[in-house]
């Protein structure tokens, strides 16, 4: 049901590419999308924590894994109509010399990273290192923020979408204390 609901908007974004639409029509929804469920997979983990008899959050903690793989589906879409946008490799490969765009390259190859790896075999596998590994989402958040406040006229929206992600993850963290 989750991934039913959470594939709703790329069926929209693809339709509307598929349609016509100019491929700036994709592009920033699929990041915002990709960023929006980066910061609600992340803030589980300290909701949990604040709240640790709440049977919501219980359930969001095992859908954590289906919020994360689509956080990194929509990255991918977005990065695959950033790249049919610009049509051209050179192109794309000179674009890795502005903040903006290396920024987002680099969260993606974290968020690939995590993402290769978020399966129950691979966790029993990696045993110790999985974890560790999976910590890999925060510095991609990060990198993700400054991707987004770099390419906006107004860095209020970004602010505003990663604010409460590290205000509960302080929280979280001074109760764990």
């Amino acid at each position: 049901m989750l991934t039913t609901l959470l594939a709703v908007p790329a069926v929209i974004l693809i339709a509307g590419l598929a349609a016509g639409q100019p491929w700036r029509w994709g592009i920033r929804p699929s990041g915002d999308i990709s960023a929006k469920l980066l910061i609600a997979a992340l803030a589980i983990s300290p909701l949990r924590t604040l709240f640790a008899g709440s049977n919501l959050l219980k359930w969001l903690e095992g859908e954590r894994r289906t919020i994360g793989i689509a956080a990194f589906f929509y990255a991918s879409l977005h990065l695959v109509i950033f790249a049919a946008s610009i049509g051209r490799l050179d192109w794309i490969i000179q674009g890795m010399a502005f903040a903006s765009m290396w920024t987002g390259w680099v969260a993606f190859g974290l968020l690939a990273i995590v993402a290769s790896i978020s399966n129950s075999a691979l966790r029993v596998r990696l045993g110790f290192w999985w974890k560790r590994l999976q910590r890999l989402t925060i510095p991609a958040a990060v990198l993700v923020l400054a991707h987004w406040l770099l390419l906006t006229r107004s860095p209020l929206e970004a602010l505003l979408h990663f604010a409460p992600l590290v205000a509960l993850r302080l929280l979280a963290y001074q109760r764990r204390r």
